[in-house]
């Protein structure tokens, strides 16, 4: 029996998976059926960035690394979960070290994860560009950036379409530049604050800028 509690972060992908403005939206197609075949197999068209998802340097940078060059286990580690969907406005590093500091005795804490927005359409309402409410929208900003980087994260999560405004490609830059692993898209909706531990693991694609991935937290008993 396993002796924790996992707990699956993962955006749902279908059809109706926002995505970020302009990028591809995804489509499922039967290609044959049990009934007429003996066996179902269904082609997808999807995006890189769709669904929960890692972005590669390649997203970024024109030489950058693809998603199958970085080491899978640079995704994994203990996390500590904020969550500041109480608040509304952009996310600064004053929020960020205000809410960590009740963390800041914990010892190898790697992955930051952030949750912004509780609802029980998660996957529909979830806030980032081209949101049904704008207003709702909490993303980091470019100092808030530089303090998760100082602070020695080296994986930072969050349940928006993007780590950055739109417009604004600072904290891609920054992160990815750094050997930060970024992870969107996430659904924090069940999770709170608090000690837990990260698996996330995006698909092996050659030479891609990101990838989809699947990303799940064990329960803090493990550290119990």
């Amino acid at each position: 029996m396993i002796p924790y509690r996992i707990i699956d972060i993962s955006t749902s992908i279908d059809s109706n998976t926002q995505v970020y403005s302009g990028d591809p939206t995804t489509h499922i197609e039967k290609m044959s059926s049990v009934k007429k075949h003996g066996l179902m197999v269904s082609k997808i068209t999807l995006g890189t960035h769709t669904g929960t998802h890692v972005d590669a340097p390649a997203h970024i940078f024109e030489k950058g690394k693809g998603i199958d060059t970085i080491d899978p286990g640079s995704f994994i580690g203990k996390a500590v979960v904020l969550d500041l969907s109480s608040q509304k406005g952009e996310i600064t590093e004053h929020e960020i070290s205000a809410n960590y500091k009740v963390y800041s005795d914990e010892k190898d804490i790697s992955v930051l994860l952030i949750k912004t927005f509780e609802g029980a359409d998660y996957n529909n309402d979830c806030p980032g560009p081209g949101c049904k409410d704008p207003s709702l929208c909490r993303i980091l900003t470019p100092a808030a950036g530089i303090f998760i980087l100082e602070y020695g994260f080296k994986v930072i999560g969050v349940d928006t379409l993007s780590v950055d405004l739109e417009g604004n490609l600072q904290n891609h830059q920054l992160f990815l530049k750094n050997g930060v692993n970024i992870v969107e898209h996430l659904d924090l909706s069940t999770v709170g604050s608090g000690i837990y531990f990260f698996v996330c693991l995006p698909l092996k694609l050659i030479g891609a800028d990101g990838a989809p991935a699947r990303a799940i937290l064990m329960d803090s008993v493990l550290f119990d």
